[in-house]
């Protein structure tokens, strides 16, 4: 189950280097995407002539992300490549061991934390992006940094990160972090490292980046004190379809555009002094944020056929909205589908959702009177036993009470392919949206997939 704290997988990593810069991030919305945004960066720096014309060697990068989503190791990458399944199960194997041998008694979490850390050693990762998985100052991935393992030989291999970086906060996980905003804050800063440079998303509230930004100062931490405004480097770089994008997009890759930039600062990979831009660092600024063009998140309002399970020909919306700011960011793209701004157009939903979650406030933004729901349980999630569906008759209960007037619901149990194909039936050419878990949306890739 969820155990936070850092002694279990302290201990388990008592004795292995950790020789890596970690990109450490952390939040309730978005650091996925910011991790993945900054990987990305680094692989545009890696192929950029600023690099080759002064003669640096490529960096080689990781990246560790939570949940995972199909596989138990598609969440452990090295230079944006999904490490192989063999390669994981042989460390793993090597984790697993030590655990028992020395009955440390690590969660699932910690156990996969351990493997993806000892991937970075083994593959020889520079720099490893690394997403906190549930609050910061108890997660597990917390240990980067920490100088209190035993022998002290290991001391020498526990650098402090490069940057740390915070996506937007909200609610979530108030079982475990606190019930207020600030209280949830300060779970999540309890990453910052004494002088690591700190930046964070200046949407958050006041009272969040406060927090954030008081802890910082505690620590000497340099926090970033000037807004980077996208929307003006994106105009001045000429990237109009940045300008264009919604707004958690542009404040996540302002987030991973200075957090990448001040880890390649920090390995004198950049100038550090005010001086004005040569051009070839607008050229690399200008590719560096290009990267939000391409970067595609599975199961983040991603665009899908299952023309391969139901025949139908229009593709439909699959996303992993969890909680209410994803789910508020979902309402946005599911208007456009509605028709626009007074949208009327109905809309079919296939939805689970986890037993843990506020249900209602991720619903709320998103079933309107007239849509028609087929609820469904995901399916046992791999490494993660405690995690449990809503059932689905309390899901459908939730749905009506939120829109009562002519709202079709359907419960089909554990039966995922007979709800899919019965929405795809109801909504004809009308949208179709399969949402409500990042659980959910593993079933359904794995079912495309064909398992």
């Amino acid at each position: 189950m969820i155990e936070l704290g850092l002694q279990r997988i302290s201990r388990l990593l008592a004795a292995t280097p950790l020789p890596w810069r970690a990109v450490h991030v952390a939040g309730t919305n978005g650091k996925g995407s910011i991790c993945a945004y900054v990987s990305a960066m680094l692989d545009v720096y890696n192929k950029s002539t600023w690099r080759s014309r002064r003669g640096d060697p490529p960096i080689n990068f990781g990246m560790f992300n939570s949940p995972h989503l199909v596989d138990r190791w598609d969440c452990i990458s090295i230079n944006q490549k999904t490490i192989p399944a063999s390669a994981f199960h042989d460390i793993e194997a090597n984790v697993l061991r030590r655990n028992a041998e020395e009955s440390v008694g690590a969660s699932e979490f910690e156990l996969l934390t351990a493997t993806a850390f000892e991937a970075f050693t083994t593959k020889c990762v520079d720099v490893a992006v690394v997403e906190v998985g549930l609050g910061g100052r108890l997660d597990a991935t917390n240990v980067i940094g920490q100088t209190e393992q035993r022998p002290p030989e290991a001391q020498r291999f526990r650098p402090p990160p490069l940057v740390t970086a915070f996506a937007s906060i909200g609610l979530d996980h108030q079982e475990f972090l606190g019930h207020t905003l600030e209280a949830i804050a300060a779970e999540k800063a309890g990453i910052l490292k004494p002088g690591v440079p700190v930046v964070y998303d200046w949407s958050n509230p006041a009272n969040v980046n406060e927090v954030i930004h008081a802890m910082a100062e505690r620590l000497r931490c340099a926090a970033d004190g000037q807004r980077y405004d996208v929307g003006q480097r994106a105009k001045h770089l000429g990237l109009t379809s940045l300008l264009d994008a919604p707004s958690h997009v542009r404040h996540n890759s302002a987030v991973a555009l200075q957090a990448t930039w001040c880890a390649l600062e920090r390995l004198g990979r950049m100038p550090t002094s005010d001086t004005k831009k040569a051009s070839a660092l607008d050229d690399l600024e200008r590719d560096m944020l290009k990267v939000v063009e391409t970067v595609r998140f599975p199961g983040r309002q991603q665009t899908i056929s299952i023309r391969q399970l139901t025949g139908r020909q229009h593709h439909v919306l699959l996303d992993g909205a969890h909680n209410h700011q994803s789910a508020l960011a979902l309402a946005q793209a599911v208007g456009k589908l509605r028709g626009g701004a007074g949208g009327r157009a109905s809309v079919t939903w296939v939805l689970a959702a986890s037993g843990s979650k506020d249900v209602k406030e991720i619903l709320s933004p998103l079933i309107k009177n007239g849509d028609s729901v087929f609820a469904v349980e995901f399916g046992p999630v791999d490494g993660m036993p405690w995690v449990k569906p809503l059932p689905t008759a309390k899901l459908l209960d939730m749905s009506k009470a939120l829109a009562p007037e002519s709202l079709c619901l359907h419960d089909h149990g554990n039966d995922l392919r007979s709800a899919i194909q019965a929405a795809s039936d109801r909504a004809g050419e009308g949208p179709l949206v399969i949402a409500g878990s990042l659980y959910l949306v593993g079933d359904v890739l794995r079912l495309l997939r064909g398992d």
